[in-house]
C-alpha cells in the first residue's frame, strides 16, 4: 500500500493510492519512521494504526461477505443442477426403453420377412 505524508501548516494529509487488505508490519513501521522524521506526534502514529486496522476490518468484511455469498450460489447451483441432472436421466431413461423396443419390433420384424411380402 503506497501511502503519500504530506505536511504542510501543522496539517497531516493521508492518501491511499492503492486500497489494501493488510498493512505488513513493515509497511507500519515504515510509517512510523516517516511520521517520527516529520516530528509527527504519537497520537497521529495510533491514528494511523486504527486507521488501517478498520480498514483491514473493513476488508476482512467483505471477504467473508462475499465467501458467504459464494457459498450459498455453489448450494443452489448444486441443488439447480442436481434437479436437472434428474430429470434428463428420467428423460433417458425412457428414450432408452423406448429404443430397446424398437430393436425388438425390428428384429422380430426381420425375423419374420413374410410380414413384409404380399
Amino acid at each position: 500500500m503506497l501511502f503519500y505524508i504530506e505536511i504542510a501548516s501543522s496539517s497531516l494529509a493521508l492518501e491511499e493510492s492503492k486500497r489494501s487488505a493488510y498493512l505488513s508490519s513493515r509497511h507500519r513501521s515504515n510509517l512510523c519512521v516517516m511520521a517520527r522524521a516529520g516530528g509527527i506526534t504519537n497520537a497521529v502514529n495510533v491514528g494511523i494504526a486504527v486507521q488501517a486496522d478498520w480498514e483491514n476490518r473493513e476488508f476482512i468484511s467483505h471477504i467473508s461477505i462475499n465467501v458467504r455469498r459464494l457459498f450459498d450460489f455453489l448450494v443452489h447451483f448444486e441443488a439447480t443442477t442436481k434437479s436437472k441432472l434428474a430429470s434428463l436421466n428420467e428423460k433417458l431413461d425412457t428414450l432408452e426403453r423406448r429404443l430397446e423396443m424398437l430393436e425388438v419390433q425390428v428384429s422380430t420384424a426381420s425375423a419374420n420377412s413374410s410380414l413384409f411380402t404380399s
